[in-house]
């Protein structure tokens, strides 16, 4: 269901073209304004609500011939991917250049109350209905995947569908970063601005060692590797490829965990203890995107994802932990000891070995 704006100073255009277009596109929601300021209005309260509008249709020339140029403007502020139709039936006042400079999808160049023209505006709504959805798909595909990943899957999107594939499952938390987060409660940019960082580093380590980025949950990072290598012959499944990124990202957390400490000594008395932990497991998962009407998400499901969780609950500060079939894949190219065992993992009995990054 697409989300309609129109702007238009004259009721009657107002009423002809939602009329025109609700004839055409009856699941479309059409909301109509009379100028910019209601048109900014209702598109800023549609984005706090979590509906965004999907096209805004406006008329060039209303409280002024820059009006049409103020709302695409605008429009583009509240959201980078909104389409945006500009008609006007006073060509001399239109700048087609900087119209699509200033975010236009596309221009009419005819009398509203036309025929044609409600005909032109119809079909160039419905093209930039399907761009919009086509730069919403790789504007959240580009989020999760590494550009080298995210060529193939442009390549053959059939390969975020649904299915069972082995994959290494990487999850990491900070260890002691609760009793922080309460030490700094009065100031709260001091852990925004630290976990900003942290993901922006995770992020782009996971992408540089061809993994996916899966979601940040409080102060958690889950990946998964090996997501583009089935089958593969040597059926490391991405372990070794975790196991790198583990060390990298722990070596970067360090990093920029000393320059934090730095600020955070100025608010907090007590000794400052936090750290990383990583848990890898590499075992079979439903991997691909689950999706509503309203957000999608590419994610990894199933026993195996707890299991990995698990692992990662038990690791310590700084501590990479590894379960048995990660292990056995990755042994070659590390060195690990074994350091634990568990056996209370919901939905998968038995006894499991634990190993530690040497």
């Amino acid at each position: 269901m697409a989300s309609i704006v129109i702007v238009d100073d004259e009721n009657e255009n107002l009423e002809l073209l939602k009329l025109a277009l609700g004839d055409e596109n009856p699941d479309w929601v059409i909301h109509t304004t009379h100028n910019e300021k209601e048109c900014v209005e209702y598109l800023s309260e549609c984005n706090k609500n979590g509906k965004p509008v999907d096209l805004v249709l406006t008329d060039l020339v209303m409280d002024s011939e820059e009006s049409g140029m103020n709302v695409l403007q605008l429009a583009r502020k509240i959201d980078p991917l909104i389409m945006s139709i500009l008609f006007t039936a006073k060509e001399k006042s239109l700048d087609r250049y900087a119209a699509f400079e200033y975010g236009a999808f596309d221009v009419v160049e005819k009398n509203i109350r036309g025929k044609a023209a409600v005909r032109e505006i119809n079909i160039k709504a419905r093209a930039a209905i399907q761009y919009r959805k086509w730069s919403q798909k790789v504007n959240f595909l580009q989020k999760y995947f590494d550009p080298r990943v995210f060529a193939a899957i442009d390549a053959d999107p059939k390969v975020l569908e649904m299915a069972s594939r082995t994959v290494t499952i990487v999850f990491w938390d900070i260890r002691g970063f609760s009793r922080l987060c309460d030490s700094l409660k009065a100031h709260p940019t001091l852990i925004s601005g630290f976990l900003r960082e942290y993901f922006e580093i995770g992020a782009q380590v996971i992408f540089e060692n061809d993994g996916v980025l899966d979601k940040f949950m409080g102060d958690g990072i889950m990946a998964l590797f090996g997501f583009m290598d089935q089958p593969k012959a040597d059926n490391k499944c991405g372990v070794n490829e975790a196991v790198k990124t583990a060390i990298e990202l722990r070596d970067r957390f360090d990093k920029i965990l000393a320059k934090w400490n730095e600020e955070w000594k100025l608010y907090v008395p007590d000794k400052i203890d936090i750290g990383l932990g990583c848990g890898i497991h590499t075992g079979d998962a439903l991997v691909g995107i689950v999706g509503t009407s309203f957000r999608d998400q590419f994610t990894a499901l199933g026993p195996q994802v707890n299991f990995s969780a698990r692992i990662q609950g038990r690791a310590k500060s700084g501590q990479i932990l590894l379960s048995q079939p990660a292990e056995a894949r990755a042994r070659d190219k590390f060195k690990f000891t074994e350091v634990d065992e568990m056996s209370d993992i919901k939905n998968i009995p038995g006894t499991f070995k634990i190993f530690a990054l040497a």
